[in-house]
């Protein structure tokens, strides 16, 4: 490389712009018109755009490389020496312009057009092969390049075994030193060679060279193939470790999905939206009010979740084989949930009539009345009245009740009471083992009132609600407290602050 800023000396210009068929081949192509307008090129130049000089530094070294492989030393007259003392009668040299005594003459490979260069120019940027002729045809044998020319026509790897570089960099380690043993022992024939005129070729002399020349090429090959082999195996076997992790992290996140809270919760909702089989043009202004969970591909849209709710009123499941775009884990558990919830709507319905008419002790008529009405408001009553249930109510044993079904109730209904009767011949009530806020809240208004005691109060509501031993023992102490309150005849609110008082110190 030049020194200081410049980048590109006079010499070195007319020898990219005369080393043609690599100019057009390369990226030295991009800075032509350069060459042409500037003979010499420096870093600080006005001319010289930031990404051209980026270009020249990157790429000077490999442009000189590739362009001194263009040339050769002329077979039929590779040197002059001027036999005038004088340097005005010296001829100059074709890249640098020096005067120059020893001429010599060099071709170009692809246009056999000629230059007569300096010692200095050969050895600056002619290839390790023109240097070494240069040297012989000098020293030894006027005709060493002719002779080496007819030689490497016979046998042509031999400029490979004498100057490839890198030479052989892909061996074997233990290979190595046979590499260049066959280097120095190639380089030596012919040396030996060039250095007397002869006609004659080591033809013989270089056969074991050019074998051991092809085993350590096929050698060479042989460990890049088994390097390929093995960097694809490893780049497989990597390939389908992040295969596995993202099938392992896509499996826990639809795990963790499938688990949480959000997750659950509109699965709920949707379902409590299909078992009341909406028309389509309902179900879509009631499913687009909620929140769905946070992922990145919705779950379901408006259009998927009114064929999920036409499907349901028509075969009281979900497929939605059609809609090959929804998920199908998601699609299973909205069908799960939806087919419960609407088993447990239905039981708790028919248990409902039963306790309606039987099993609870109603201590105000208007209540019953009240829970009669709110059941005709369901799917299940559409065919039932008020006197239905009247009627139904003064039958008081499993015989008359049974009779009076048959004649008064579908299928369905004389199935379903008829089932819970045989449960329950005594006509207990059905305790319910679910408990809304809206229950909580109807419960304590109507049981405390009749309640004698705490005690009356907390039993009644066992004989209603048999829930989870945790959740029983946590709602005996809400109506404890709501006991106390409605009871209390002082200020339960001050009474209540105290307590949390003395919660407090405790801690």
């Amino acid at each position: 490389m030049p020194a200081m800023t410049t980048l590109v000396t006079p010499a070195e210009n007319r020898f990219f712009l005369l080393s043609e068929r690599v100019r057009r081949q390369s990226s030295l192509q991009q800075i032509s018109q350069l060459l042409r307008d500037h003979v010499t090129i420096k870093a600080d130049s006005d001319f010289l755009k930031p990404t051209v000089c980026n270009l020249i530094v990157q790429e000077h070294a490999n442009w000189l490389t590739a362009c001194s492989h263009e040339w050769q030393l002329l077979a039929s007259l590779p040197y002059v020496i001027n036999p005038s003392t004088e340097r005005r009668q010296w001829h100059h040299c074709e890249l640098c312009h020096k005067p120059v005594r020893y001429e010599y003459h060099v071709q170009n490979k692809a246009n056999h057009q000629e230059l007569v260069v300096g010692s200095e120019c050969v050895k600056k940027f002619m290839n390790a092969e023109t240097r070494y002729l240069m040297v012989i045809t000098t020293e030894d044998n006027r005709n060493a390049v002719q002779q080496y020319q007819t030689l490497t026509a016979a046998v042509p790897v031999i400029p490979t075994i004498m100057f490839q570089q890198p030479w052989f960099p892909d061996l074997a380690a233990k290979q190595r030193p046979q590499a260049q043993q066959l280097r120095r022992a190639t380089t030596l024939t012919v040396t030996t060679y060039l250095k007397q005129r002869t006609t004659e070729l080591p033809l013989r002399a270089l056969k074991p060279a050019q074998r051991t020349y092809q085993q350590l090429l096929a050698d060479e090959r042989a460990t890049l193939d088994a390097a390929q082999r093995a960097a694809q195996r490893q780049i497989e076997h990597d390939q389908q470790q992040r295969a596995v992790a993202a099938q392992r992290s896509a499996i826990t996140a639809e795990q963790q999905l499938r688990t949480s809270r959000p997750y659950r919760r509109y699965l709920r909702q949707l379902a409590a939206i299909i078992v009341t089989r909406p028309e389509r043009s309902v179900a879509k202004q009631q499913f687009e009010r909620l929140s769905a969970p946070n992922v990145s591909k919705p779950l379901v849209n408006s259009y998927q979740f009114g064929q999920m709710v036409m499907e349901y009123r028509q075969t009281t499941q979900i497929k939605v084989r059609r809609l090959a775009m929804l998920d199908h884990q998601f699609v299973h558990d909205l069908d799960t949930v939806t087919r419960q919830l609407d088993q447990r709507q239905t039981v708790r319905f028919y248990d409902d009539v039963f306790n309606s008419c039987w099993g609870l002790a109603y201590h105000q008529p208007a209540a019953r009345r009240a829970d009669w009405q709110r059941l005709l408001t369901t799917r299940w009553a559409t065919q039932l009245t008020l006197t239905w249930f009247e009627q139904l109510r003064q039958q008081v044993t499993v015989p008359t009740i049974q009779n009076w079904l048959k004649t008064h109730a579908d299928p369905t209904m004389q199935a379903e009471l008829n089932t819970r009767l045989t449960r329950n011949p005594h006509l207990k009530v059905i305790a319910r083992d679910r408990l809304t806020k809206a229950e909580l809240r109807t419960f304590c208004q109507r049981e405390l009132t009749a309640s004698t005691g705490l005690g009356d109060f907390q039993r009644h509501f066992d004989q209603q609600y048999q829930l989870p031993a945790e959740k029983q023992a946590e709602l005996h102490e809400t109506l404890a407290y709501y006991y106390v309150a409605q009871r209390s005849q002082t200020d339960h609110q001050a009474a209540f602050q105290r307590f949390q008082w003395l919660l407090a110190q405790e801690q």
